[in-house]
């Protein structure tokens, strides 16, 4: 790939630099052919039919004036020994009479008479005979000649075709292929590192600098999007096996329970009392209910993450809301003999909220301050509004180490010390948390060993 790149850029360039030589070729020859050089010498040759005779005497015509103007151009006409018998704008130091070695010699050299480019010629006129002397201006156009054997004009011809052929081509070659090479080792390494991107490594970096920077960048930002996809994805992954793996734990004890019962109450050996069928019966449907309540958590802390279900915040009051919770959880049997106080420091506080989800993290949170305490701790529950709302519950039991802490939170967590009133799905505080959290607020806990637990609420 590398190669054929650098070689299609060689092969545009060279023939770029032929097609450029074939050009200045042709520019060459036509500037030449048309030059100012080539006119004037013709003018000069034909300046002849401008010649006129009055009287024997030679002169210019208006039409040889006119041109004679036209290239700024001054003229001698001389007779056969080589005297001047006519002149038009001859400079000041321009002689009156020429040998004819004087006339070969300005007819060759540029500054033979200063300043000017001088051309001779001849005209047969009435019979006689004329020379003339034309001068142009040094600026216009000016002649040179040189001597040279034909073999060393060969080898002139050879340098001259290597110096404006083959060393360009070198040159424009050496360069190209430097050039070329700045040119595609770039694309080469974005090439190479979308194929990286390809089989998944994401992450290497680019330096975001040169020509190819804006592609550089976005590929770096591509790195790091596919990257967090990746990592979120395993994570998705991850949650996804241990929600597989956890329920089939938690479904596994309470279906074994139910079958065991079932079976032996289908048992046609034995004869069941009304009070045991009863009892079994109970035993069945507490199993069921924990099962029910498992899968319900699971489905509402799935939704909660990934923020589908729709909150029916209206503003309401967290006191009353609080109240209610206290209540209804002292009208519970099994912990009726429980103290809880409820202390609000102010009344009502309204704050708009979802009221099924808040009534529920709530919940939570208070029964986990119930179920891993013993029978004689105390809870407090309290609420105060200042520049935030404030909610607090207390209690004074065995606490919680460091390592319970920082798993708290966690789906599936259920701690060391729950009571067998309340076995739970592992899933209330990661919901309580969730459903905070999806209301703008923050959950902070803090614990001491032998004195108790703190969980605060802010919204």
């Amino acid at each position: 790939m590398k190669w054929k790149i650098l070689l299609r850029y060689l092969a545009i360039l060279i023939l770029s630099v032929v097609i450029v030589f074939i050009i200045n070729l042709y520019l060459a020859y036509r500037f030449t052919d048309q030059g100012p050089w080539s006119k004037i010498t013709r003018f000069s040759l034909d300046f002849g039919q401008y010649i006129v005779t009055e009287e024997e005497r030679p002169s210019v015509s208006r039409d040889g004036i006119e041109a004679l103007n036209g290239y700024q151009a001054w003229i001698q006409i001389l007779n056969q020994e080589g005297y001047e018998v006519y002149s038009y704008n001859k400079p000041a130091d321009a002689q009156e009479h020429y040998s004819p070695s004087e006339m070969v010699f300005y007819n060759i050299y540029t500054g033979a008479i200063k300043n000017y480019t001088t051309f001779s010629g001849t005209a047969e006129v009435g019979g006689n005979t004329w020379s003339y002397i034309i001068g142009v201006p040094m600026q216009k156009v000016a002649k040179y000649s040189f001597v040279y054997s034909p073999e060393l004009l060969q080898s002139y011809l050879v340098l001259m075709l290597a110096s404006f052929l083959v060393v360009p081509v070198i040159v424009f070659i050496v360069m190209g292929y430097i050039f070329g090479r700045s040119l595609t080792n770039p694309v080469l390494q974005i090439i190479e590192g979308i194929q990286q991107l390809a089989r998944g490594e994401y992450d290497r970096r680019w330096p975001e600098k040169g020509l190819y920077n804006e592609v550089y960048r976005s590929m770096n930002h591509l790195a790091k999007t596919l990257k967090k996809n990746e990592t979120e994805r395993q994570n998705i992954e991850q949650m996804r096996e241990e929600w597989i793996h956890n329920l089939s734990h938690d479904l596994k004890t309470p279906l074994a329970s139910i079958k065991g019962y079932g079976e032996l109450l289908t048992d046609e050996d034995y004869q069941w009392t009304g009070q045991e069928v009863k009892s079994y019966a109970s035993i069945i449907r507490r199993k069921a209910e924990y099962m029910e309540e498992l899968l319900e958590d699971l489905k509402l802390t799935q939704v909660l993450k990934r923020g589908l279900i729709p909150l029916n915040r209206q503003n309401q009051d967290l006191v009353a809301l609080l109240r209610d919770i206290t209540v209804d959880v002292l009208n519970n049997p099994y912990y009726k003999n429980r103290k809880i106080v409820f202390t609000p420091e102010q009344e009502p506080i309204v704050f708009p909220f979802d009221k099924t989800l808040m009534q529920r993290a709530l919940t939570n949170l208070v029964y986990n301050a119930i179920v891993h305490n013993n029978e004689d701790t105390e809870i407090y529950i309290s609420i105060k509004k200042s520049d935030h709302i404030h909610i607090t519950i207390q209690d004074n039991g065995q606490g919680i180490s460091q390592d319970e802490l920082d798993n708290l939170f966690e789906r599936y967590y259920r701690g060391t010390n729950t009571n067998a009133h309340h076995q739970g799905s592992g899933l209330g505080l990661a919901i309580a948390r969730q459903v905070i959290e999806i209301h703008g607020g923050t959950i902070e806990v803090t614990s001491t060993l032998g004195a108790g637990t703190l969980v605060t609420v802010m919204f």
